[in-house]
């Protein structure tokens, strides 16, 4: 199956446990093999995830392998580093 990048944009990303992190904000791709590397996730400042890095606009910049996409949400299983604020 076929999708675009920009009907991945402004999907929710959740922690496993069904917290809401925040929106897909844009990707980060590789330009020798055109695959997507990282997701940068615009927060929604209710959880902490202490295991990715932010980049210079705030957002989460999270590896697409630690990752699992449903139908309209990615999810990311990182319970032993998430904080709720």
């Amino acid at each position: 199956m076929k999708k675009f990048v920009s009907d991945l944009v402004k999907k929710e990303v959740m922690t496993s446990d069904g917290e809401l992190i925040g929106i897909v904000d844009n990707f980060v791709i590789d330009t020798d093999s055109g695959e997507i590397r990282t997701v940068l996730v615009k927060t929604s400042g209710s959880v902490t995830l202490q295991s990715f890095q932010k980049d210079s606009k705030g957002r989460y910049m999270i590896p697409l392998m630690s990752m699992k996409s449903f139908k309209d949400v990615f999810v990311v299983d990182n319970s032993r580093s998430m904080s709720v604020q």
